[in-house]
């Protein structure tokens, strides 16, 4: 999940966890009236989601809810004592299941605007769940990842004809930025740079052909990606 390091505004929510607040982005629509109204965090049963009940930027309820969609737990936070006093949970009977539908096609969030490519075919996390599709560019090959789920690309990791390897990160509406650059050995393992440029992506970047199989190479570039992690404390760290 990305976390913003503004305040509370324009789609943002302040959760506080163990007495810490954190700002972050909501990405989905619990009560599903169309507005984004809550932060989800997947984990292995499900997911937690941090409601924001009355629009005002902070969540109020947490609900813990299992793989087939059902409330498991919730607690509603209280401002004076600062931490969440659990109360009976609260079914949404429209609420789906937050992670982007098996097989659907990824989209990525373009400087021009959103783009689709192929759906997930590779799981890089180890989760059991396809977060990764494979296209090919005028450069190379592309790796397009969904960390969180929502169907949304989160990382990109570009692997050139010559070996080169760009990895960029979705850091705001329509902004990508570069994170970190290598290349791959001989053996094709990556290698990082050891000062790698840092900044926004071209244009180029997004020209995308038709999906087609991974190559050896870049199931060995996915596979050193770090998991992501689906613990809910942990993700605010």
């Amino acid at each position: 999940m990305y976390i913003e390091e503004t305040g509370a505004g324009d789609g943002d929510i302040k959760v506080t966890v163990e007495g810490v607040e954190y700002t972050a982005e909501a990405n989905y629509d619990l009560d599903g009236d169309g507005v984004d109204d809550a932060v989800t965090i997947l984990t292995e049963d499900g997911h937690v989601a941090y409601l924001d009940e009355d629009a005002d930027g902070s969540a109020e309820v947490m609900q813990t809810v299992d793989a087939d969609g059902t409330v498991v737990g919730q607690a509603r936070f209280d401002a004076t004592t600062g931490d969440w006093v659990a109360e009976q949970p609260e079914q949404h009977p429209g609420a789906a299941d937050p992670r982007h539908p098996a097989g659907a096609p990824l989209v990525i969030d373009a400087p021009g605007g959103e783009q689709q490519v192929g759906p997930a075919t590779e799981d890089t996390d180890d989760d059991g769940r396809p977060d990764t599709a494979v296209v090919t560019t005028e450069r190379g090959t592309m790796l397009v990842t969904d960390v969180d789920g929502d169907g949304s690309a989160d990382q990109l990791v570009e692997i050139g004809d010559s070996g080169e390897v760009t990895i960029t990160h979705h850091t705001g509406a329509g902004e990508w930025t570069v994170v970190e650059q290598g290349t791959l050995d001989e053996q094709g393992r990556y290698v990082p740079a050891p000062h790698p440029a840092v900044g926004a992506t071209d244009d180029a970047t997004w020209t995308f052909g038709d999906p087609e199989p991974p190559q050896d190479r870049a199931q060995q570039v996915a596979q050193e990606r770090p998991a992501t992690c689906s613990d809910s404390d942990a993700a605010w760290s």
